[in-house]
């Protein structure tokens, strides 16, 4: 079975508008503790994603003024909700990217995932196996994939790696 991008990226998406002040991205970015905006323009369409590194782009040129528009990243990469997380990361790797659009098969934004996110969920084997975390698997009759034994309603198992 292998672990896909949405189960991992179901995480509400945060936007700006193009029009918007550099100021407010860099607001939603340090208010929610996030790295990524998706960018949208006046009629919702994605036309861009904006990061941290672009933030320090705008600072560098001290154009603390800017719009968005103006330093988002606008041939804008995702996935959608069937990518292999290796596939993933392989986009972001040969792009140089840390996060990434997760499209719906409606081809709507349904979350953003983070390379961090991807990492996570190869070095987390119920997240692999189960496409879930340890906490969402206690007590449901799911089975450790190291040490094959039923992960209990207190998150354990034989080996501990249930542990949540």
């Amino acid at each position: 079975m292998e672990a896909k991008v949405g189960i991992i990226g179901n995480k509400v998406v945060h936007v700006v508008k193009d029009t918007d002040p550099i100021s407010v991205a860099a607001k939603e970015l340090s208010e929610h503790n996030i790295g990524a905006l998706i960018v949208i323009d006046s009629s919702e369409k994605v036309v861009g994603i904006i990061t941290e590194r672009d933030l320090v782009r705008v600072v560098a040129d001290k154009k603390i003024d800017a719009k968005v528009s103006d330093y988002m990243t606008r041939n804008v990469l995702g996935v959608t909700e069937d990518t292999d997380i290796i596939d993933a990361l392989e986009v972001m790797l040969d792009h140089g990217f840390r996060h990434l659009p997760i499209l719906g098969k409606d081809g709507k934004i349904v979350g953003i995932v983070s390379i961090r996110d991807l990492v996570r969920s190869m070095l987390d084997p119920h997240v692999f196996q189960f496409r879930k975390e340890a906490s969402e698997v206690k007590g449901t009759g799911y089975t450790c994939p190291v040490c094959g034994m039923e992960i209990d309603e207190y998150g354990y198992c034989g080996c501990g790696t249930g542990s949540g």
